[in-house]
């Protein structure tokens, strides 16, 4: 604890018995005391800065991600644009925009699968579709003659949507 150089230049100063040299061994037994007491104060005074140099880190870091979690790639007008389409929805057509923000783009036979009531589907894929919020498109089926219809929220609208509808309560018609 004191030291490896203090015990045995303690054992020099008893074992010596001209004083001059006696108290040159005690001198240099005291040194050693402290400087080993000073280099454990150092070394956690050291550790002590690391961790709070990483706690320090670890808040920025969570300070940016709120920050960033603050910002929105869209203006309030565009909010508010969301907003007035998402009000002429009927609660079909917002559970039809809701299931396609969480599922992606479907293919129009596969979303009617998981319309809950098959009547309110096509009412549902209109006004979504008239307000602009999901977006239709077709593609040529590969070795057929036909054409597969899917449907996606449309990419400007997206982000928006997702803070508007969030989580929805209780969906009903699209599950």
């Amino acid at each position: 604890m004191s030291g490896g150089a203090s015990v045995p230049l303690a054992a020099l100063a008893i074992y010596f018995h001209n004083a001059p040299l006696k108290i040159l061994f005690a001198c240099l037994t005291a040194f050693a005391v402290v400087g080993a007491c000073y280099q454990v104060w150092l070394d956690s005074v050291s550790a002590l800065q690391k961790t709070i140099g990483e706690r320090d880190n670890e808040i920025a870091k969570r300070s940016a991600e709120i920050e960033k979690l603050k910002h929105r790639d869209y203006d309030e007008e565009h909010r508010r644009l969301a907003e007035r389409k998402v009000n002429a929805l009927s609660e079909e057509s917002k559970d039809l925009v809701y299931f396609l923000l969480h599922h992606g783009e479907m293919e129009a036979d596969e979303l009617k699968r998981h319309c809950q009531n098959p009547a309110y589907y096509d009412s549902a894929v209109q006004r979504a579709s008239l307000e602009r919020l999901v977006l239709g498109t077709q593609r040529g089926n590969v070795g057929r003659a036909s054409v597969a219809y899917f449907w996606k929220v449309n990419p400007q609208f997206e982000n928006v949507l997702r803070d508007l509808l969030g989580k929805r309560e209780n969906p009903r018609y699209f599950l």
